[in-house]
Order: structure tokens, then sequence, then C-alpha cells
């Protein structure tokens, strides 16, 4: 005896053709759609990154040289050494500096003065701190990238005096407090390898 099924019931092959079709269809652009949106992340992603780590690197820089404090240093040999100061050799850091933070002391993590160094490795910033402010032969900093891809950094100075002009190097050539004389105006300038620069202008706390 043939078995009878009722009209309407499952589906032709046509249909079943054209249900695939769109899931094809639909999976290809859902596909597609991702692929871009991955592509876009890790486009993207390494910008972030870079602009990220320029962004941290000009806020440490702002901030040490915002923050100078009025006290010199001595050496391991014991020589007496600038509260702020240049380099004057190729084995010298490109800017030492004694910083102050209130908040050290506020929180008691630490001395609220602080030795830190800057110096160009290659092409990346390195940040130098110190734990003491007066140094032995065996003491070491700690150390941290803050920046690649960078081909200098170069440092100007006022010291505030009538018609003073914009100096290289510092503490400046001429008499006055000495050791723990500090500038009026700081700018400092990043050069990248691609040719771009970055230029900050400051007034450090002490002479505000």
């Amino acid at each position: 005896m043939r078995r009878r099924y009722p009209s309407g019931a499952g589906f032709t092959l046509l249909e079943v053709l054209v249900a695939m079709a769109i899931f094809a269809l639909t999976s290809w652009l859902a596909y597609g759609g991702l692929r871009a949106v991955l592509l876009g992340r890790e486009m993207l992603l390494p910008r972030l990154s870079e602009q990220a780590a320029l962004v941290r690197a000009v806020t440490l820089l702002s901030n040490d040289l915002s923050n100078l404090a009025p006290r010199g240093i001595r050496d391991p040999l014991g020589t007496p050494v600038a509260a702020l100061r240049t380099a004057a050799g190729p084995a010298e850091p490109l800017v030492a500096l004694t910083r102050q933070d209130a908040a050290r002391a506020l929180l008691e993590v630490a001395p609220a003065l602080y030795r830190v160094d800057y110096r160009l490795a290659q092409d990346s910033l390195v940040r130098e701190i110190w734990p003491v402010l007066d140094p032995l032969q065996s003491t070491t900093p700690s150390r941290q990238i803050v920046l690649r891809g960078l081909r200098g950094l170069s440092v100007r100075f006022n010291a505030g005096r009538t018609g003073a002009q914009w100096v290289n190097y510092w503490p400046p050539a001429t008499t006055g407090p000495g050791l723990e004389q500090l500038p009026r105006g700081v700018e400092f300038t990043l050069q990248f390898n691609d040719g771009t620069t970055l230029r900050r202008v400051l007034m450090p706390a002490a002479a505000r």
C-alpha cells in the first residue's frame, strides 16, 4: 500500500538550493566584514601603542623638567654636581636633574627628592632613576626605555634675566647661585627617525 504525504510537507530541491545559496552569501558577507575588522585592528593597534608610548614619554619629560629641585649632588668621587646639568661629554646623560615629588613624601614610599637622567641609546630614550641623591661607585640606577624610534633629544634653558637668550647648556657659564641655580624656562624637542619633531616649553614649578 503506497503512503500518501500531505501537500506542502517538506522542501523541494529548488528551495533547499536557494536556502543554501542565501546561507553561503550571508556567510561570505559576514566573513568579509569580520576580516575587515580584524585587519583594521591589526593596523590600528601598533599606532595606538606608539601614540601611548609618545604620550607617556612626553608626560615623564614634562613632569621631570617641571618639578626641578635646587639641590646639587656629589658624584661617586665626591665632586659637586649641579642640580640641573646637560652633557659635558659623550658618555654623560643628555640631561640630569634633581626632581621633587611631594606625593612620594606624602605616601611615605620614597624620598621626596631623587635624581633622574635621560640618555639616548641607539634610537631609544632611556630614563634612569637613582636610588640615592649622592651615589657611591657601586650605586646603579633603575633604567626604563620610555620611547623608541628617536633620533635625538635637545633641551634649552632660559635664566630669566632681562633680555636673556635661550641657551643649550646648563648651568650657565656666568656667575650666579652656582650648583643650585635653576632656569626660568625649559624647552625640550624630540627628533624622530621619520624627520618629524615635537617641542614643549615649560616653566619649572620652582621658578613660578
